[in-house]
């Protein structure tokens, strides 16, 4: 940083002009005037602050909405290509099953549809409420 020739004097100077010169004295109700422009401008920030934090509180609502959207159509879909798929692979082995192997499928798939439903439900509850034995 250069320094200037007159750095020395600058101190003495301000001494001298606070001596030389008084400063005026404020006009009358410029305190409470001062005040009321900070409490103004408090409460006008204040409002653009909660406006832009509401703005983008509904910016966020929608994107979570529309993900939430998109998550149930994507469900939807992965449930409809499994039961698509799952009557394809049933219509190509119930008949194998009964010509080769001579199981009476009568019993069998009942049981195994209970089968399938008891597991996938006991699958949602652990999800959501967690295994009894470690509440």
């Amino acid at each position: 940083m250069a320094t200037r020739p007159d750095d020395d004097l600058d101190p003495w100077l301000e001494s001298a002009l606070r001596a030389a010169l008084a400063p005026p004295a404020p006009p009358p109700g410029f305190q409470q005037r001062l005040q009321a422009a900070w409490a103004r401008q408090a409460a006008e920030d204040l409002a653009r602050r909660r406006h832009a934090l509401e703005a983008e509180h509904a910016r966020q609502m929608q994107a979570l909405q529309r993900g939430y959207v998109r998550l149930k159509r994507d469900t939807l879909a992965l449930v409809l290509a499994v039961a698509f798929t799952a009557g394809a692979a049933a219509s190509w082995a119930v008949p194998w099953l009964r010509e080769t192997r001579g199981i009476d499928l009568s019993t069998l798939l009942p049981l195994l549809a209970v089968a399938i439903g008891m597991t996938a439900g006991a699958g949602v509850w652990v999800d959501r409420f967690g295994l009894p034995w470690k509440r």
